[in-house]
């Protein structure tokens, strides 16, 4: 059987809304979205001028927020200040612990330079505590930052982290890193609000909490000239004395309002991901979707049927096959359940067995393609057939459109409505490859010509590593392109039920456990069948066995006579006849 292919992925393309890789973007044109608008701040004596007046805001769209106006709307004299009065426009994190480089820290870091866009940010590090990095490459948001920033640079304190619980241990370390003026920011701090008014003041602190005594933990930000951040001046401030005091996640999730003025900045309090936020509508969200995506508005797939999915398959069948009666019943599925006009199998060696014969016989629309076998990609020499088939699925959907199925997958059902999006996939089973939320299974997708997301997938394998993990390129890295374009993917959760040692997991049903699970005669999930009597071809497009493939389903006696879903399945397919398809297409107007 055919399985998904995977790579080592040392730097993904880019997770960033700013630019295409390899292109810087210029800021005036997708640098956008979050505005400058500097609220009252108390600094002591000091009181910051609000940058947009009141008759601005009046102005503004009733349904546009501040914040999503312009990024970074301040004048060069803001931050070209002179010599004399200069504190360094550089932005100092410091990375203490081992852990991962979580999407909180990804945020904190994107909104320093999208809010923020310092000449330079430096991570301060340990060399026994660099970022650590998660055996399934879910948290490259590092590499990616690197990657994508020149202006991004790294520098060690030593070969031994300090205690990095330790308040006092850590505050000398910030204090150390601004001796000579600079800007600190904590790692879970986002920036909704740029800080160069400050730089031009001795020293100002944000802090997450105004009512106790500054501490590392508590330390928001830091702005300073030389020689001003010290301890005896950070622990005699109190209350009104510091210029901001963060707001909390867990606050702006439970509204979905975003405050007229936001503060300066945000603490992010437990780790979030990009799937959490891409739908929901509180205002963190929107905040968080701003950053990453460069709006506030839920990040929905696009659709259209002006020129919808093609109605043709497509299965790969390379390095020769006997063919079984499942893989039969697969493509019987495309021609007569869905109505496909025709059925491309990808062959470099002719196909055997009595199943084969009886489709060259009977089914016209069955058309076996000679195609090589992909020897290799953007140079990187291809060896393991599952690899071979996810470029190539990638490759024929760009290409031609249509629907892809692996061998051993079987459609119930015409897609309808969802021909409409640009491409359509699923998740594949839960809690196999953490902290993944999730992986795609791409084993039924379907897509358009030209689809961006097949682009941008086949981009991936640029980084291809040939003895990499087998499931990364099939499905990790679909995942991740997900998160990062949703709008380019639709998720139908009843694209396929995906059967793994006979039992399948429908992914529809949101609180699913590894334990819930529909077995061949019953669904556990809900006490009943959905085949009593059958009806899954009316509530899912198609089901996929991975490992291994049903008996009842490679034998046609047992077929005739076996009782269960998988059994009735099977029959289901062969009863199905493609005139009959097309004719209820037409009646619901799905053609």
């Amino acid at each position: 059987m055919l399985r998904k292919s995977s790579t080592f992925e040392p730097m993904a393309v880019t997770t960033m809304v700013l630019r295409s890789k390899g292109t810087l973007i210029s800021a005036g044109v997708l640098l956008v979205t979050i505005v400058s608008v500097t609220f009252l701040l108390n600094t002591g004596s000091h009181k910051i001028d609000m940058e947009m007046s009141q008759q601005d805001t009046l102005r503004m769209k009733p349904q546009e927020h501040y914040f999503e106006r312009n990024l970074s709307h301040y004048n060069p004299s803001e931050v070209l200040l002179p010599y004399t009065e200069n504190t360094p426009d550089t932005v100092h994190v410091l990375w203490c612990g081992l852990k991962w480089f979580e999407f909180k820290h990804f945020l904190s870091l994107l909104s320093i330079m999208k809010v923020q866009q310092p000449s330079k940010v430096i991570i301060h590090y340990w060399d026994d505590n660099k970022v650590l990095r998660d055996r399934n490459d879910y948290n490259l948001w590092y590499s990616q930052l690197l990657d994508e920033y020149y202006n991004i640079v790294t520098r060690s304190r030593g070969p031994t982290a300090p205690d990095c619980e330790n308040n006092t241990i850590m505050m000398e370390n910030v204090l150390d890193i601004l001796k000579n003026g600079g800007i600190y920011v904590n790692d879970t701090i986002v920036l909704t609000h740029h800080l160069h008014h400050l730089r031009k003041l001795p020293l100002s602190v944000g802090v997450t909490n105004k009512n106790v005594p500054v501490t590392f933990k508590t330390l928001a930000y830091l702005v300073a000239k030389k020689g001003e951040a010290t301890s005896e001046k950070l622990q005699s401030l109190r209350g009104d004395d510091f210029s901001s005091s963060c707001a909390v996640s867990d606050s702006l999730e439970k509204t979905n309002t975003l405050p007229s003025v936001l503060p300066t900045c945000i603490l992010i309090q437990r780790n979030i991901i990009p799937a959490k936020i891409m739908e929901t509508k509180d205002a963190l969200s929107q905040v968080v979707r701003l950053i990453y995506y460069g709006s506030t508005k839920v990040k929905l797939p696009d659709w259209s049927m002006d020129d919808p999915i093609p109605n043709i398959g497509h299965m790969v069948l390379l390095g020769g096959y006997e063919m079984n009666l499942l893989s039969y019943l697969s493509i019987r599925s495309m021609i007569h359940c869905v109505g496909a006009e025709a059925m491309y199998i990808y062959i470099d060696v002719e196909p055997k067995g009595q199943w084969y014969e009886k489709l060259k016989a009977e089914e016209p629309r069955a058309v076996f393609v000679y195609h090589e076998w992909p020897g290799t990609v953007f140079g990187h020499p291809i060896s393991d057939g599952s690899h071979a088939s996810d470029l190539m699925r990638f490759d024929l959907l760009y290409r031609f459109g249509g629907i892809y199925v692996d061998w051993d997958a079987v459609m119930l059902r015409p897609l309808g409505h969802l021909k409409g999006y640009g491409f359509v996939t699923n998740f594949d089973w839960p809690d196999w490859h953490p902290p993944y939320p999730d992986v795609i299974n791409n084993g039924v997708s379907a897509g358009k010509k030209g689809s961006e997301f097949l682009r941008k997938s086949l981009m991936k394998f640029r980084s291809y590593n040939p003895k990499g993990d087998w499931y990364y390129m099939g499905l990790m890295m679909p995942y991740k392109l997900y998160e990062q374009y949703p709008e380019l993917v639709k998720i139908e959760r009843k694209l396929q039920v995906i059967c793994y040692m006979l039992k399948c997991h429908p992914v529809f049903s949101l609180d699913i456990t590894m334990k819930r699970y529909i077995t061949s005669t019953v669904l556990v999930l809900t006490g009943k069948s959905c085949l009593l009597p059958f009806q899954c071809h009316k509530k899912v497009y198609a089901f996929h066995w991975t490992q291994p493939s049903p008996p009842e389903l490679l034998n046609m006696t047992l077929l005739q006579t076996a009782k269960g879903m998988f059994a009735d399945v099977g029959r289901y397919v062969l009863s199905c006849d493609r005139k009959k398809t097309l004719a209820s297409l037409v009646g619901s107007h799905q053609l």
